[in-house]
């Protein structure tokens, strides 16, 4: 019997792949990859180019991680559709965060906040904006994009192709070769599938607390906690329900008329009691002062000077007159910047708590005339003047000044007084007070004139001084090395700016009419880290609480030297309380919201649910109706 001879075994053929199919996978999985460090790239430049953060982000919080770098990949996704090369979505992006997240460093380093979508209504001002910041660094973050433009050249010219990332059809048709209806096909689906996967964070309810599937939370009075807990993407997208005012419940013509009609009894009752300013003669100035904190401050048993020891004193001159007037301390609504809200507040006593973005930029250029204190005042004959040594344009403010009341408004173009400390970019009070007493001395009429001053903002360079005389002494868990020089810094252009208060008041004193002045620091610069990032709330309420107060000078019959911790809504209604002046509806209304609530900020209230809700919800019934309702309040 003859041996058969071994048959070979048959080989199984594995499917050989098409140049399209490898060209879609090789796409797919270089999308995916370029996605995730870009993720890693984003968190790393949103925690400051920090290490150790960025790790300790993505191991402790991996969900929220991964569902950014989706979010991350359909974003990309997008691009390759529209440029049709996976290298080119990846650089475009890579560029993109480079920008964006300059523009975060920068804002968190001088406000201690990450960047929100309002900021990007300050686009128009640019240019302007690019005076706070390093010039060098904008050389730096140009270079660098213009890198990253050349790498995503050279990857596609010498690397694209033998990673199968390039694929064209031999087809006559332009459009065909380049698979353009394939390409608007992924465009559609990456474009529908971000935004569906992101309902759950744009449509929040506003809560203030909110779970997510990710086990994560937003917290709607913390940015920073919704950054650091669920990335940079998802952080941002939270703050995109802010760019409009939800309808509250209950809003309609015949409750406002019923809350107007319920205030006008409470307005003709109380003011047959108390005096008229312009039957007084009485004009009033009201001064937002930028960045002047009084680095004295003790607030609920927490003290300055037990994390910033120096030696002197960096106010003297507030310091004798909170004694002599009527005087306290304002809670700000933001830390190191968000003038712009808080100048809006203390014009109008609306607040900002359900509306939590910048009225000036978002709401005021839409709004028409809305009532405010100037309104008010304007109503019984006063000539109306803002004055801002600075760029009119800035938060669209030559709009958002008018429609509050102002008829006149001088900017640094029109001021005849334009002195400079030192090396400093800005106009200083000095000059600014100097225009208000030009104002004030140039008509017998009754006045009111609110300045909103520039010295003291950010940067705050050690040189700007030829000498700082204050030294600091720092604790060891100092974060910056910059600090060093630039507390030192800004604590000269305090004492220079109190220096230049001083003046302004005794200027005052011998001018022969009556003037009250509400006069207050808008917020502290961002400059005190151990305060800012402490655990401890009290600890970040003291870099929070700026001084105010009520001057006049005159014998105003004060009755009152210590006035109440508030937040800005409330510093004009008391202004006209400890004055006895007649006051409209609207104040008599802020009056019981005040009593209630005298310091109506989250940052503040955090978690608390607010007293008197029913009050509160007539408070945002107003607000609304006036900045994004029908205005029924007003007819």
């Amino acid at each position: 019997m003859k041996k058969r001879k071994n048959q070979p075994k048959s080989k199984i053929k594995s499917p050989k792949l098409s140049a399209r199919q490898k060209y879609w996978l090789s796409s797919l999985l270089f999308l995916i990859v370029g996605a995730i460090l870009l993720t890693w790239f984003l968190e790393y430049r949103y925690f400051i180019n920090d290490f150790g953060s960025t790790w300790d982000f993505i191991f402790k919080n991996a969900a929220p991680f991964f569902f950014n770098a989706l979010l991350l990949f359909f974003i990309v996704a997008i691009l390759w559709g529209i440029t049709g090369r996976p290298g080119v979505a990846v650089g475009s992006s890579w560029i993109l965060i480079v920008i964006i997240t300059y523009i975060h460093i920068n804002k968190y380093r001088s406000r201690g906040f990450p960047l929100l979508p309002e900021d990007f209504q300050l686009a128009s001002e640019a240019a302007t904006l690019t005076k706070f910041v390093d010039v060098w660094s904008i050389v730096r973050m140009v270079v660098a994009c213009v890198m990253i433009a050349a790498l995503t050249i050279l990857f596609e010219k010498f690397l694209a192709r033998k990673m199968r990332l390039h694929y064209e059809t031999p087809s006559p048709s332009w459009s065909k070769r380049n698979m353009l209806g394939t390409r608007v096909m992924i465009v559609a689906i990456a474009a529908l599938s971000f935004f569906f996967s992101t309902d759950f964070v744009r449509h929040n309810d506003g809560s203030r607390y909110e779970d997510t599937f990710l086990g994560t939370h937003f917290t709607a009075w913390n940015q920073n906690r919704n950054y650091n807990d669920n990335g940079f993407v998802l952080g941002f997208l939270y703050n995109l329900q802010k760019l409009r005012i939800a309808e509250p419940d209950k809003y309609s013509e015949s409750k406002i008329a019923e809350l107007k009609a319920e205030y006008v009894d409470i307005a003709e009752t109380e003011n047959a009691k108390r005096k008229d300013p312009a039957e007084e003669n009485v004009s009033v100035v009201i001064i937002l002062n930028e960045s002047f904190y009084d680095p004295n401050v003790s607030f609920q048993g927490v003290n300055f000077r037990d994390f910033y020891k120096y030696s002197g004193d960096v106010t003297p001159n507030l310091h004798r007159i909170m004694q002599k007037y009527p005087s306290g301390y304002m809670y700000s609504l933001d830390y190191g910047g968000g003038t712009a809200n808080i100048e809006f507040e203390a014009f109008t006593s609306m607040t900002n708590y359900w509306i939590d973005s910048v009225p000036y930029t978002a709401l005021l250029p839409k709004t028409g005339e809305i009532p405010s204190l100037i309104q008010e005042l304007k109503a019984r004959n006063y000539a109306t003047t803002a004055i801002h040594p600075f760029n009119g344009g800035m938060y669209k403010r030559n709009i958002a000044l008018k429609n509050e009341g102002f008829d006149t408004f001088i900017t640094e173009l029109e001021m005849d007084y334009t002195e400079h400390d030192g090396k400093s970019d800005y106009i200083n009070d000095r000059s600014a007070y100097q225009q208000t007493l030009k104002v004030l001395q140039e008509s017998d009429d009754n006045q009111v004139v609110g300045l909103i001053t520039m010295q003291n903002h950010t940067p705050y360079w050690g040189d700007i001084y030829e000498k700082n005389e204050f030294e600091v002494e720092f604790e060891p868990t100092i974060d910056r090395e910059s600090r060093a020089w630039e507390i030192p810094s800004y604590f000269q252009m305090l004492h220079s700016s109190d220096e230049y208060l001083g003046e302004f008041i005794d200027g005052l004193d011998q001018l022969d009419k009556k003037v009250v002045v509400l006069w207050f620091g808008d917020h502290s610069a961002g400059l005190f880290d151990l305060l800012n990032d402490s655990p401890v709330k009290e600890e970040r309420d003291l870099a929070r609480v700026t001084p105010y107060f009520v001057y006049a000078n005159y014998d105003a019959n004060f009755t009152t030297k210590k006035l109440p911790t508030t937040t800005p809504n409330c510093m004009a209604n008391t202004m006209q309380n400890i004055l006895n002046w007649q006051k409209s509806s609207l104040y008599y209304l802020v009056d019981e919201v005040c009593a209630a609530e005298p310091i109506l900020t989250k940052n503040y209230l955090q978690d608390r649910e607010l007293k008197n809700s029913e009050l509160m919800h007539d408070y945002e019934l107003l607000t609304y109706d006036i900045l994004s309702g029908k205005q029924y309040w007003m007819k």
